[in-house]
């Protein structure tokens, strides 16, 4: 058997009775077989695309060969140049292989965004397919943006109780401007409306760390503390406090645990969409403790909180704009 043969079967122009003869005889006889397949690696290896792969080349297929027929002498230059065809072949077989063969690109990762709204004067409820679930309080706004690698992004104004099945296939983060919440399997309340100067995150079960806007770990809190942040100050504050006071509202009740007459009207302004002035001032610091169903008016919230203190109201009807509620 001579080179030719080999040459001829790869470039697929042996005869009918060539190729019978060649592959009875790799059949019978494993040394050759294994010569032949060396052979062939040779061949479709040496598709290299830099120069200074020729010689490598010259030199491997010369040795290859003296240990199929070492009693044919061949002089280098004469061999490489007959055989110079072959590895031009087997330079565009390579070529060939580059562009058919399919090249595994890194997907990209690809987001998703949805956002949620609550109206004034209501709750609204969002629920998740492994069972969690996020309560929005009145004028709440929450837009949660899902990455295809599992990474939930949210980001809140207002107010949110969340409910968070854990998950270890799911990255779950609150981005409140100032700083992050990252849930771990957790219950937990976040209110944090625009116009005011404060952020309060209440932990109900589980656990939550706070990271700073660049992702620099700041603390984590235990079930029933509750942090308070305030915006202008940056300055965090840290106590325990029954965590069903802060998630009343979503049970349908006002919650006043002395507060100050300002802040009440904060809540009563966002959940009945009205507009409240404290015309005495100095009623605006006086403190209220109170439990009240949010389904009762404004009207009988003002006059329960007048049973316990010396204030006056007023209602104005407005058709195209807010009720306007003065105090005094």
């Amino acid at each position: 058997m001579t080179e030719e043969i080999f040459i001829k079967i790869l470039n697929n122009t042996a005869t009918d009775a060539e190729k019978s003869l060649f592959y009875k005889s790799i059949e019978e006889n494993p040394d050759l077989r294994a010569m032949f397949q060396e052979y062939k690696n040779l061949y479709v290896i040496s598709n290299y695309d830099s120069k200074k792969h020729i010689q490598l080349q010259k030199d491997s297929f010369v040795r290859f060969w003296r240990r199929v027929d070492p009693s044919k002498p061949y002089r280098m230059i004469d061999f490489w140049y007959r055989y110079a065809a072959v590895f031009v072949i087997a330079l565009s077989l390579g070529f060939l292989i580059q562009f058919l063969i399919p090249v595994k690109k890194e997907s990209p990762i690809l987001s998703q965004s949805i956002e949620y709204t609550s109206e004034k004067g209501s709750v609204s409820t969002i629920h998740f397919e492994d069972g969690s679930a996020i309560w929005l309080s009145s004028g709440s706004k929450i837009t949660i943006i899902k990455s295809s690698d599992g990474k939930m992004n949210a980001q809140l104004s207002g107010e949110a109780y969340f409910d968070l099945i854990p998950d270890a296939t799911r990255d779950f983060t609150v981005d409140l401007v100032y700083f992050k919440v990252k849930d771990i399997g957790t219950k937990f309340n976040i209110r944090s409306y625009d116009a005011e100067h404060c952020i309060y995150t209440t932990l109900v079960d589980g656990q939550i760390n706070l990271f700073s806007k660049v992702d620099k770990e700041m603390l984590s809190l235990k079930p029933g503390e509750y942090l308070q942040y305030d915006k202008q100050s940056k300055q965090i504050d840290i106590s325990q406090r029954d965590p069903s006071i802060a998630t009343a509202w979503k049970d349908g009740k006002f919650v006043f645990i002395d507060k100050t007459l300002e802040e009440i009207c904060r809540e009563l302004e966002n959940w009945y969409n009205v507009e409240i002035t404290i015309s005495k001032k100095s009623l605006a610091k006086n403190k209220y403790t109170s439990v009240i169903k949010r389904t009762t008016t404004v009207n009988l919230v003002l006059k329960m909180l007048s049973l316990t203190d010396k204030i006056n109201y007023k209602i104005t009807d407005r058709k195209e704009a807010r009720d306007i509620v003065t105090i005094y």
